[in-house]
């Protein structure tokens, strides 16, 4: 594979002279050549992408500073607003000079603006929703699909050759598009909702860009026909601007089926309110972080567990009375892909569809019965679901039920279950942790952690560089080495670097031709996981980092922070070092002596990709011994090792002459500066209870996370988690936890999260952000 150009050659022998006017740039990009069908990355649709997030960018800030906004006003941040608990954070004040405004009011202020945004991007999910249930396409996935050769509707599902759903077409709302975009970039789930909802040429069309590079001006405003908004809001019955939208939720009660109405949030309050009461940030509304209310008709507590639980019984009755299969069932657990099944003596059964057959003939009427007689003041939840799968489990009658259709089976041996079935059960399990919406995952927690992606690309801003085309196609060829990275070591966790990222995003806002290339490719389709632990994060970067520079002779990262020069300086051999035989040092002194390190500087280099970055959080109702110290002593092992390879990069610099960037990072959100160790770590400016789904910077961990016996000694590699692994091969060992108690398969730490909050461990052979 040819070798990129460097950065530093890209924009030689252009420069605009004296007196010629400046280049726009961002608008020169507005007219891009763009293919009307789905391709791989190149330069312009990388360039298309870049301006798209600039465009959410400016909507987020167009959004969080809009004083009053949901009666959200800036002039709560003086008054007694109590600040929702956070992780503790080093606060900074640029350049040592004292602020204009007092640190906690400052604080408070930049909370409002994000509780604006969450609000915001909740409302965006609930329209996204009614937009896709107004895609009619084709009929619902079943399981008599999912058994006939040949499916259109499911194994043949990923050949979809028209590719035209967009033509005649009008493109949604700005906010209902930024929704889309995060649904994308979770290929797996993506492809699973797809399926089961029979949106098979949506899925093949992708991302029109042609036609959202041509709604986005040179200011990166989002701009369509009055036409195609009368059309969006015939279709889906909502406003085009969501500030327009009701501020009631109506649902059914899961009970009774009696209409309710819930406000979007109890958070608001008048400018000049009459009481000394705050109304806080958290709030009970439908959009806010604790959803409490009551069923007006017959008195059932509503909340978020309670809604969880009846997606579980509404999903379970459509398998039951229309054939429907439940998430988590649709494609193959490992793979990813919708596969035939081809039935043997031995196997019968398709084992990925072991939930199914599961409630279908043990749970059908226990599942049902959730709804009939819940607690007035202490409604079910998935915890409740998650006892009585686990009891299934472990029933010998009942898994005899499941695999021979009798309880009475004249065998004497024990039915054990398959890796692939409680796998499966696994991966059913975690479309319903803290999650309550139609999708195979929280939406809004995706668009939040891609939002930290969007943040970055804009701060970099190539957009505004005479080089950014060159660019572009540097990235897409450092991306397909990353794709071969992962197709020669499919055990390992490969992290990309935020120019290789934005080449993988883009890719993959083209589904069928993301998945025809990593088949083709890696000879499977690679998933792109939205939650990894940031201690997995920063081990897979260094291997991936370390790897990429032995493979091609070229540093990975090129950025010079403190964090990137150390990953470099542990790649070099001390004895390789000693001999004058260390090609990882000669890779990384050429990147300085060539000057291409100069132009690559600490605080705006493409270094490590940390979107999905987030921190696990034990279930505190059951507590696995030795846990927490177990995790301490891995992440001072991490600690020690980092501050080793820091001093020796610092060492080295000295004696070449130079001196390495100082370690304190700070990173500014909605004006408020937060101090951050390493660009690894999750975004702790994130503020738990305040998000209408699972908190974004958070994946579960703790033993609740799984069904006892969900998880046994044969399940394989990358086996835990949601979207076909979060753990790293080699089962779970490391960082993580997510398999409950008598669960053999999830040794050592963990699987970061499981089928807790959505998955999010690392990624088994595959990708990683």
């Amino acid at each position: 594979m040819a070798a990129p150009p460097s950065y530093q050659e890209a924009g030689a022998g252009r420069s605009v002279t004296d007196d010629q006017p400046p280049l726009d740039l961002a608008a020169s990009f507005a007219n891009l050549q763009l293919a009307p069908t789905p391709c791989d990355p190149d330069s312009n649709t990388c360039l298309a992408h870049l301006r798209l997030l600039f465009a959410f960018e400016s909507l987020k800030e167009d959004v969080g500073y809009t004083d009053g906004l949901w009666g959200l006003w800036d002039s709560r941040a003086e008054g007694n607003m109590e600040i929702p608990k956070k992780a503790d954070v080093k606060d900074h004040v640029p350049n040592g000079s004292e602020p204009k405004i007092p640190k906690e009011q400052h604080l408070r202020l930049s909370m409002i603006r994000e509780k604006r945004w969450a609000l915001f991007v909740a409302r965006a999910v609930d329209r996204y929703e009614v937009w896709w249930n107004s895609l009619a396409e084709g009929p619902r996935l079943t399981e008599e699909d999912m058994a006939t050769p040949d499916s259109a509707a499911y194994t043949r599902f990923t050949a979809v050759q028209d590719l035209e759903y967009w033509r005649g077409k009008a493109l949604p709302p700005l906010d209902v598009l930024m929704v889309y975009h995060a649904h994308m970039l979770n290929p797996y789930n993506f492809l699973e909702d797809c399926l089961r909802a029979g949106h098979r040429q949506f899925w093949g069309s992708g991302m029109p860009w042609s036609m959202v590079n041509a709604a986005i001006d040179a200011n990166f405003n989002y701009n369509v026909s009055d036409d195609d908004k009368a059309r969006w809001v015939s279709q889906t019955g909502r406003s085009w601007n969501s500030a327009d939208d009701a501020n009631f939720k109506s649902i059914s009660c899961p009970v009774c089926n009696s209409q309710i109405l819930i406000p979007w949030t109890t958070c608001g309050l008048d400018e000049n309110p009459k009481t000394s009461h705050d109304a806080g940030l958290i709030g009970s509304g439908y959009g806010d972080g604790k959803l409490d209310t009551s069923c007006p008709s017959c008195a059932t507590r509503i909340n978020k567990e309670f809604l969880s639980v009846a997606k579980f019984c509404s999903d379970s009755r459509d398998l039951l009375t229309k054939d429907v299969p439940m998430p988590g069932t649709v494609i193959h657990p490992v793979s990813g892909e919708p596969e035939e099944f081809y039935r043997t003596y031995k196997v019968r059964w398709n084992p990925h569809t072991f939930p199914n057959r599961m409630i279908k003939l043990v749970l059908r009427i226990d599942i049902q019965d959730l709804l009939k007689t819940p607690s007035l003041h202490e409604p079910p939840t998935v915890d409740d679901v998650r006892k009585m799968v686990e009891a299934t489990l472990n029933k010998q009658s009942a898994l005899r039920v499941i695999y021979e259709g009798s309880p009475n089976s004249l065998s004497v041996r024990p039915v054990k279950i398959s890796p692939l079935a409680r796998l499966s059960v696994r991966k059913m399990m975690s479309r319903y942790w803290e999650n309550f919406s139609p999708f195979a995952l929280d939406l809004c927690g995706a668009v939040m952690r891609q939002g930290i992606f969007s943040e970055k690309m804009r701060q970099i801003d190539w957009l505004h560089s005479p080089a950014a085309p060159e660019t572009m196609k540097r990235l897409c060829i450092k991306y397909q080495r990353f794709v071969k990275i992962i197709a020669d070591y499919p055990k390992e966790v490969a992290v990309p670097t935020l120019d290789v990222d934005l080449a993988w995003h883009t890719h993959q806002l083209s589904p069928l031709a993301y998945y025809a290339y990593t088949k083709k490719v890696a000879n499977k389709f690679i998933r792109h996981d939205d939650k990894i632990e940031e201690g997995n994060l920063k081990e897979g970067f260094e291997w991936t980092s370390k790897t990429y520079q032995e493979s091609f002779g070229e540093v990975y990262s090129e950025c010079t922070c403190w964090y990137c020069e150390s990953v470099r300086t542990s790649h070099i051999s001390s004895i390789g070092k000693i001999l004058g035989l260390s090609s990882n040092e000669k890779v990384e002194e050429k990147f300085h002596s060539s000057g291409a390190a100069s132009l690559c500087p600490p605080d705006n280099s493409a270094h490590i990709s940390s979107h999905n970055a987030v921190k696990l959080s034990d279930d505190a109702t059951i507590q696995i011994p030795g846990r927490k110290s177990v995790q301490r002593q891995m992440q001072d092992a991490h600690q020690r090792r980092l501050e080793e390879n820091y001093q020796k990069a610092r060492k080295r610099a000295e004696k070449k002459g130079r001196k390495l960037p100082p370690r304190e990072q700070y990173y500014e959100h909605w004006g408020y500066s937060y101090y951050m160790y390493g660009p690894w770590m999750y975004p702790m400016y994130f503020t738990g209870g305040m998000y209408y789904g699972s908190a974004p910077g958070v994946a579960g961990s703790g033993g609740g996370s799984c069904a006892s016996g969900s998880c046994g000694g044969g399940v394989a590699a990358g086996a835990c988690g949601s979207a076909g692994g979060g753990c790293a091969a080699g089962g779970c060992g490391g960082g993580g936890g997510g398999c409950a108690a008598g669960g053999a398969g999830c040794g050592g730490g963990g699987g970061g999260g499981g089928c807790g909050g959505g998955g999010g461990g690392g990624c088994g052979g595959g990708g990683g952000s």
